[in-house]
């Protein structure tokens, strides 16, 4: 049986992605690339934005209805949180419809919620042995399966590990290996890719799931429920398991990836590991960061000279109204901290545009901010309700689609500025490129350790380099999210 997976969603969805495929190799599943080889296709999707559920929608659509399709991620889980189950008997807490948190005690679950008619039949269940998977509890799936009946099944990422036994369920002869578990974050895609745009020596790495922030605007906490650590023995772990399969490059998760109690021991371990050439992490939290962490910026060439800093808003009203936790001032002072340093960093951020009441004065501390950040890129975010969270329930989402669209043109005006200037201070200096793609042509594609697009044109030094080779390479020309370079 072989399966196609559309990943569509951030660096955590490619590592739920990667996990997935392990799983299912392990049950006998072949991957393929496209959609056309495969039997199954299944979707790992996002819902930080309602584009993102479009898309799914959309895709949808070209799955010719005789392939199957699974659907997990986010957009899934969200739509359960708050669904009742009409039953006469009271559910056990595994039942409950957002992610449970508590272990299975068996190696043999019951799974369960595959259909409504299950889900009201069952008396007195051991609570120990049932695991409640979705489909009774969403109605998108029901929704969708009327329009799609290839749909087969929906699962939460959190019960990947059950995958077996859940297609098992479903008629499919599996045979596995490994003793099953409710743990996520034990799951560990060892040779398999878990990165984009199909970078093999880059492994993202989750050190914890969920969040406690409850920002406005933010999905997650309903999606992926409440923050779990991981612990950084198994992070370690998973980190010499990638290494020892030829990745180069490691990328820490977390929704708050710096709020991990350990997250400043789990850098220096991993700093420490044989074959780790480059570390990045992502999305940390301004006022999560110590000075010690910026210092082994500075000082660590393996960790790279790069953060990405979600900032969301440069207006203190805004990031008030948002829940952020902190000021426009605190911002400033956080830039003042990385551009101290002796080694040059590299900052991008996320920008909501559009938030309920932002008013232009609003808007334009958001430009103040991002010519004082002087940001080499902004990951903009037009904003759209998301159904659950405190804005949906409390804020009128109040300013036109033509103003946001407005904001996010200026915005994009100076950013392109912003991105030409620094990257033409770039001309001269001696960058580490890692190449991602080679052309046709014998061009070499990739990016830099401070997380920059960078070409270099074929030549006599570029014949024979291979693909995931990290070089020395000299900056020659600087555009707009762009750097071009020799070989050294």
């Amino acid at each position: 049986m072989k399966f196609h997976v559309i990943t569509l969603g951030c660096q955590m969805n490619y590592s739920d992605t990667a996990r997935i495929k392990s799983v299912l190799k392990n049950c006998g599943f072949d991957p393929v690339e496209t959609i056309a080889e495969a039997d199954i296709v299944i979707f790992d999707t996002c819902s930080v934005r309602q584009k993102s559920e479009d898309k799914v929608t959309g895709k949808l659509k070209e799955i010719p209805l005789t392939k199957k399709v699974r659907i997990t991620g986010c957009m899934i889980q969200h739509t359960m949180r708050n669904q009742k189950v009409s039953t006469a008997t009271k559910l056990p807490d595994q039942l409950k419809t957002w992610n449970f948190s508590g272990a299975v005690l068996t190696t043999e679950p019951t799974i369960v919620g595959l259909t409504s008619e299950e889900i009201n039949t069952l008396k007195k269940p051991d609570t120990a042995n049932i695991v409640g998977i979705n489909h009774a509890f969403n109605p998108l799936f029901h929704s969708l399966s009327q329009k799609r009946p290839n749909i087969e099944l929906f699962f939460r990422i959190d019960d990947t590990g059950f995958l077996p036994l859940m297609l098992q369920k479903l008629g499919y002869d599996i045979h596995y290996d490994q003793e099953l578990t409710n743990e996520y974050s034990t799951i560990i895609p060892a040779n398999i890719n878990s990165s984009m745009n199909a970078h093999d020596k880059t492994a993202y790495i989750p050190i914890s799931s969920g969040c406690n922030q409850f920002c406005a605007y933010c999905i997650v906490p309903y999606a992926r429920g409440l923050e779990k650590w991981f612990p950084v023995e198994q992070i370690i772990h998973e980190a010499k398991t990638h290494l020892t399969h030829g990745v180069k490059e490691i990328s820490l998760l977390g929704q708050i990836v710096n709020k991990h109690p350990d997250f400043l021991t789990i850098v220096k371990e991993l700093l420490k590991l044989e074959g780790l050439e480059w570390l990045r992490y992502t999305s940390p939290y301004p006022t999560y960061y110590s000075d010690e962490l910026l210092a082994l910026h500075q000082n660590e060439q393996k960790l790279c000279p790069h953060i990405h800093i979600p900032f969301q808003s440069g207006s203190t009203p805004v990031l008030k109204k948002m829940f952020r936790g902190y000021n426009a001032e605190q911002c400033y002072t956080f830039i003042d901290k990385i551009r101290s340093l002796n080694r040059p960093i590299s900052i991008t951020t996320d920008i909501i545009l559009g938030f309920p009441w932002e008013t232009e004065q609003d808007f334009q501390e958001t430009l103040k901010l991002t010519e004082y950040g002087r940001f080499d890129m902004i990951y903009m975010g037009i904003y759209s309700n998301r159904p659950g969270t405190f804005a949906d329930r409390k804020y009128p989402d109040d300013i036109p689609y033509s103003v946001k669209h407005e904001r996010r043109s200026r915005l994009n005006k100076l950013l392109y500025q912003i991105s030409t200037e620094n990257n033409q201070q770039e001309i001269g200096k001696i960058r580490t490129m890692m190449i991602n793609e080679i052309g046709a042509n014998g061009d070499l594609y990739g990016y830099t350790d401070n997380m920059k697009q960078i070409t270099v044109k074929a030549n006599t030094k570029t014949k024979g380099i291979k693909i995931w080779s990290l070089l020395p390479v000299k900056i020659t020309n600087g555009v707009v999210f762009k750097l071009e370079g020799t070989l050294q």
